[in-house]
């Protein structure tokens, strides 16, 4: 686990390095991967009307945006992505919260939520067990979360292979060239997942983006 002395300062600072708006409009293969990953998320959070819904980390709203009803809530730590946010869910009176995950604002944890979604946010974190902890005491028993993380390991083989034919930065403009060298402070995997959730979450699907033979993201349902 890394301690940073300012993480809130630390993680702005890759914000503003990997704007969001532009990596997901950087090529025709990101678009292709975030759109199939956001569609997993959204069939398998199978949200109904009246439903509460909070996102964990929710980023610039690409999410919750598309999810068709519910009462929604996000929170992040970042006030340049949480105007995006707002910006992108104005007609849908979402409840933007500014706050770190790893210990929610105490308007967070007095409620519990239906659905719970915590999307590319744990590679992010300090500690991604800490944020495990805090879904669990914003779920009930009959919550459905839905958590998703990069493949780290084929992502980085990947990359090398487009490096070494120096169509890299043709593929990917606004993107590192490993996915652990810079903003994210772990190398995840389904494995690394297990282990936090272990004892903690009960998993019942599993889906690999954007296709089984290449698993880019994993999108994994849980129940407590």
């Amino acid at each position: 686990m890394q301690t940073i002395k300012n993480f809130e300062k630390w993680n702005e600072n890759y914000i503003k390095k990997y704007d969001i708006e532009e990596y997901y409009k950087s090529s025709l293969i990101v678009r292709f991967i975030e759109e199939k990953r956001i569609k997993q998320i959204v069939n398998l959070i199978q949200t109904q009307e009246g439903d509460r819904i909070i996102e964990l980390g929710c980023g610039a709203g690409h999410i919750l945006e598309k999810i068709p009803w519910g009462n929604l809530t996000g929170v992040d730590i970042s006030e340049t992505l949480l105007k995006k946010a707002e910006k992108r869910l104005q007609k849908r009176n979402a409840v933007l919260i500014k706050g770190n995950i790893e210990d929610l604002p105490q308007a967070v944890k007095n409620k519990k939520f239906d659905k719970i979604i915590c999307s590319e946010v744990l590679e992010h974190v300090q500690n991604p067990g800490k944020v495990i902890d805090e879904i669990l005491k914003i779920a009930h028993k009959d919550s459905v979360i839905v958590i998703s993380i990069p493949n780290e390991k084929l992502i980085n083989r990947l990359k090398g292979i487009f490096l070494k034919l120096r169509i890299f930065f043709n593929l990917f403009p606004n993107s590192s060239k490993k996915m652990d060298e810079e903003w994210h402070l772990h190398s995840f995997n389904m494995n690394l997942l297990e282990k936090y959730t272990k004892g903690k979450l009960i998993i019942k699907k599993v889906k690999a983006v954007p296709f089984w033979f290449l698993p880019i993201r994993y999108v994994v349902k849980f129940k407590i």
